[in-house]
């Protein structure tokens, strides 16, 4: 006992970082799947290999591949590797930034710890289940603190040797991390601060010598940046617009007065948020998500043992906390190496003309994140109660840990609602022809890129590329912006896209739409000749279901399992289930089995909460002159005036034979016309 007390009073900050980050990031990682560019990524590396990492990240971060093509060969498709290898990352990042601080106040150890472990849970960045795009972020910032860690040890150093190792390796550290994470340049502002505040502790120097001391010892270090810099500014040829230093400077030069103040405003709110908001801002718009009771007890639960674990590990410091005497005054030197690395990180995402958001923009906060943390519990020590601090940092410790542990929830539901939507598409279509252009709406996510769409659609249906060399997938995919919309009227003339060598096309005129209105409703695929909308339907969706080609879907082919590994395990067979397979029998012209998925459900205890999901049952009871079923299900559309309307246009163009059935089936749904 005696021995592990002596190891966790040198050691204590180990078991500290790792529990606590484990709350924090751990208790939904298995849930976490694909997102966003996720899905171009994995269907690239799935169609074409690793080597597909090449040609998509060619145009502006090509160190990316190697990092990506290493990742994929030993991970896979399975998203867990990636998220546990990015909290692996998050972790370490987190030790080397330790060492630094360390390093910088030796007699201050527990100041170093309360940060490292606030840099590690910064409330600020939300975007860590994105784990195999935001690969390269999480190992970029480890890499910056390693390089940071390594040139303090060098400067600190008296071994010429040492020294000079040091030196090497912290510059091709240097080179990496901005290789793979360019707006990450703010962090070598840190570096210099780190230099400087070592270069100013002799007593009595004048401001130039110590200026100038700390310019000569940071001098070789500038070695990284540099090269960097001339490689990408003077050799390297940025083909995105969003990443070339040169395109959006001009957007300054074109209108300096309008461009200044956009920089200026984005540049006070990022630090402003970045210090302040961060703490309070992202746990507060993810305090109203909706949890079960179960999740509220274990969310609580968390918090309270990383709060306890906080404490109790916290403890060991408590002896050498109190002898502690210190000369210089460290408080005033980890202020300003704080609040100018907080700034110095948003210059290089401001002159790109982007700024920071606590949602799909966070990313920007992790270069700032390590000065935000310091100037916090700067502001804590500055507390003389130790009860008062104890409890500042507590409250600090255990908001980051929910925010996290809600963010996961978040995520997760998301996840689980991308998998359960393509599940019902697989039970509804056997196969897609070649070609098919997608036009989808989620009930849980924004499209935001064509990706979102024939990325899983692709991994599904058509896993390969249509060419072997070339990264072209079968499937494409749409945004349903305004244009778009226009052309799919119009029948505008298809349109190739040529995006990180991955080429697809948008065929206005040969569109599915596969919508699924609310989370409440199933998946529903539109047929144009007939179309059947929810009353809750967006309205873009509303304009182009007429436009929809159920022809589109292969009816004879074996529908494919969805693999595991990307879209989780089969759903429960529920209404969804009954309504898909409904639906495929319909299309297929089988009426009777129509009905027979209808009772099955029904037997089970299973009806819709979208109306418009009881379609196909009245209208394979008409084509059976099933008078009977028709007016035991009426009823459920016949409340919606919207769907009253679909309904009785749909019974006119029904191919009905009996003509006493086509009077019954009009007069039932179409009452204006007595």
């Amino acid at each position: 006992m005696t021995i592990i007390l002596d190891w966790l009073r040198k050691w204590y900050f180990i078991p500290l970082l790792l529990v606590i980050s484990a709350l924090a990031y751990l208790p939904h990682v298995s849930g976490f799947g694909y997102f966003r560019d996720d899905w171009y990524l994995m269907y690239s590396a799935n169609a074409l290999g690793g080597k597909a990492f090449t040609g998509i990240y060619a145009i502006d971060r090509p160190m990316r591949a190697f990092i990506m093509s290493a990742a994929y060969s030993v991970f896979g498709l399975n998203p867990l590797y990636y998220n546990l290898s990015a909290y692996l990352f998050r972790v370490l990042g987190a030790f080397a930034f330790l060492s630094t601080l360390q390093m910088l106040w030796p007699r201050q150890r527990a100041v170093a710890i309360f940060a490292s472990v606030l840099f590690l849970i910064y409330p600020g960045f939300l975007s860590t289940p994105n784990a195999i795009d935001y690969q390269a972020q999480q190992f970029g910032l480890f890499l910056a603190h390693l390089s940071i860690a390594l040139s303090t040890k060098a400067v600190l150093s008296i071994k010429r040797i040492e020294r000079w190792m040091l030196w090497l390796f912290s510059i091709l550290t240097a080179w990496v991390y901005l290789g793979l994470v360019e707006y990450f340049l703010g962090l070598e502002f840190f570096r210099l601060a780190v230099i400087a505040v070592l270069a100013g502790r002799k007593v009595g120097v004048p401001t130039w010598q110590w200026v100038k001391q700390a310019f000569v010892n940071w001098l070789p270090f500038a070695l990284g940046p540099a090269g960097f810099l001339v490689w990408r500014l003077f050799i390297f040829e940025s083909e995105r617009k969003a990443t070339d230093l040169g395109v959006q400077l001009g957007f300054f030069f074109d209108s300096p007065l309008l461009v200044g103040i956009y920089w200026t405003t984005a540049f006070l709110k990022d630090t402003f948020e970045s210090l302040l908001l961060s703490w309070t801002i992202p746990l507060i718009s993810l305090w109203d998500i909706p949890l079960r009771l179960r999740e509220r007890f274990f969310a609580g639960i968390v918090v309270a043992v990383s709060i306890l674990v906080f404490l109790l590990i916290s403890r060991f410091e408590k002896n050498e906390e109190t002898q502690e005497v210190e000369n210089r005054p460290w408080h005033v030197e980890a202020f300003w190496l704080g609040f100018t690395s907080v700034v110095a990180g948003f210059i290089p995402i401001i002159l790109s003309n982007r700024n920071a958001d606590f949602y799909g923009l966070s990313r920007y906060m992790l270069a700032s994140s390590s000065g935000a943390v310091i100037v916090f519990v700067v502001f804590v020590q500055q507390f003389r109660s130790r009860h008062l601090r104890y409890l500042l940092l507590c409250m600090a410790v255990g908001s980051s840990v929910l925010t996290h542990y809600l963010n996961g929830i978040q995520w997760s539901n998301s996840s689980r609602a991308m998998q359960d939507f393509w599940w019902q598409v697989s039970w509804r279509i056997p196969q897609l022809k070649e070609g098919t252009t997608l036009v989808v709406n989620y009930s849980h996510l924004p499209i935001e890129e064509d990706y979102f769409v024939w990325g899983p659609a692709n991994f599904i249906y058509q896993p390969q590329s249509l060419e072997a060399d070339l990264n072209r997938p079968a499937l494409w995919g749409m945004v349903l912006t305004r244009e778009n919309l226009t052309s799919i009227l119009s029948h505008a003339e298809p349109e190739i896209i040529n995006r990180r060598s991955i080429l697809t096309y948008m065929d206005y005129g040969n569109v599915l739409v596969v919508t699924q209105p609310t989370s409440s409703s199933c998946v529903q695929v539109i047929d144009g000749q007939l179309p059947s909308v929810s009353e809750y339907e967006q309205y873009d969706i509303q304009l182009v279901a007429g436009e929809s080609n159920i022809g589109d879907v292969i009816l004879k082919e074996q529908a494919p399992r969805p693999p595991e590994i990307v879209f989780g395990q089969e759903p429960e067979h529920d209404w969804c289930y009954y309504y898909q397979k409904a639906s495929l029998a319909y299309q297929r012209g089988d009426f009777q089995a129509v009905l027979d998925f209808g009772k099955k459900a029904r037997k089970q205890g299973f009806s819709p909460l979208d109306s418009v999901e009881w379609m196909p049952f009245i209208q394979a009871a008409i084509l059976l002159n099933d008078q009977e079923l028709v007016l035991d299900l009426a009823p459920n559309v016949k409340k919606s005036p919207f769907l009253s309307l679909q309904a009785c246009e749909i019974v006119k163009k029904l191919p009905i034979v009996d003509s006493g059935m086509q009077r019954f089936s009009e007069k039932t749904f179409c009452p204006i016309n007595e």
